[in-house]
């Protein structure tokens, strides 16, 4: 189940980025740290009404947040959508005990249903390129990578799907 979450949340999502965290560090993924993202970052997710956690068993299992925000380098990227109406995914997470369950895939096509419900003609993001697993997965449900930005950590992936 997906429900959007608020600053009752935060103990729950700090929780489970922190384990999201050590997880990528033992895979070799040097995406996420103390610097991002904060709990500063997570309570202003929570206090926007745009953050959305699954529960599997009434555990937060994944968190995400969808909104029309971004970085000024996705200027830079040639996107399918040359309208402003898209929806942008953020700091999708599985908690580790809850991953290789689909759940990603499930809270992306939520995304896609909650952009179709808006009014919104696609959904875009940005992946980090040490994350392969994320990178091929996206790929393999429909997003076309359509170029890359450089942020604090590294490169990133920057992937868009027209919607139906």
């Amino acid at each position: 189940m997906i429900q959007n979450l608020s600053s009752q949340h935060l103990n729950a999502v700090m929780e489970l980025i922190q384990n999201v965290i050590s997880k990528m560090r033992s895979m070799g993924i040097d995406q996420w740290d103390e610097q991002y993202p904060t709990e500063k970052d997570i309570l202003s997710d929570l206090e926007s009404s745009n953050a959305y956690g699954y529960f599997e068993d009434n555990e937060l299992a994944g968190y995400v947040i969808f909104n029309q925000e971004f970085d000024i380098e996705y200027n830079d990227i040639q996107w399918l959508n040359t309208t402003n109406k898209f929806l942008v995914m953020h700091r999708l997470s599985v908690d580790p005990k809850f991953q290789g369950k689909g759940i990603a895939k499930k809270i992306t096509a939520y995304g896609e249903q909650l952009a179709t419900k808006n009014g919104l003609t696609s959904l875009r993001f940005d992946a980090f390129i040490g994350n392969p697993i994320s990178n091929r997965m996206y790929e393999k449900i429909g997003y076309q990578k359509l170029g890359e930005v450089t942020f604090r950590k590294g490169v990133f992936n920057c992937y868009e799907k027209i919607l139906p």
